[in-house]
């Protein structure tokens, strides 16, 4: 890799560790709803504008493996799950702008897979913890909440978190294409 090259990875890696480690801290101590989402969508921002900037191969992970560092050493104890979180939406936007591109289809597209990767993770995480049976339960209970209210309210609230999520990475992706050509035109001027 150029040196351009690593000097961006090691800029916007540390700038979404950093960004991880002090805002992560205050909405978790705040116990704000939706805080991983909201930190997953700024690190989105992070990833997709660097790697606009820079489309190099293997930029994205590397990356996610400093901002993963550097909010796992911000923790007085270990805490493997932010740390894998990072690194898998480092993978996959990766894995997005490797097959589709850093164009805006590509933005998009990372934008609804890192969307909704946290519920997917949280899915995961907690049939490992609690077992196959997780699953069922979670549907068992949306089914109950639904017939005590009388409506298929439970299934709606279900299809409204999943939306969030959506929206979350949408959001943050069309920012990041707005924020990117801002950035290159700034770059261009000063140069």
């Amino acid at each position: 890799m150029k040196r351009k090259t690593l000097v961006f990875i090691a800029l916007f890696g540390a700038f979404w560790g950093i960004s991880e480690a002090t805002l992560g801290a205050v909405l978790h101590a705040l116990h704000l709803p939706l805080s991983g989402s909201i930190l997953s969508a700024i690190g989105l921002v992070i990833l997709l504008v660097a790697r606009k900037l820079d489309n190099s191969r293997g930029s994205s992970l590397m990356m996610a493996i400093i901002a993963a560092t550097i909010k796992m050493i911000s923790f007085s104890t270990v805490k493997l799950g932010p740390f894998i979180g990072i690194i898998m939406e480092g993978v996959l936007v990766e894995l997005v702008m490797i097959l589709i591109g850093p164009n805006k289809l590509g933005f998009m597209s990372a934008g609804m897979v890192v969307g909704i990767y946290p519920l997917i993770q949280n899915i995961i995480t907690k049939s490992i913890l609690f077992g196959s049976n997780f699953i069922p339960v979670i549907l068992e209970l949306a089914e109950g909440f639904s017939k005590e209210v009388g409506l298929g309210l439970g299934w709606w609230i279900l299809g409204l978190y999943i939306g969030i999520h959506f929206v979350f990475g949408l959001v943050a992706a069309i920012l990041a294409w707005s924020l990117q050509k801002s950035v290159r035109a700034l770059i261009r001027h000063e140069a």
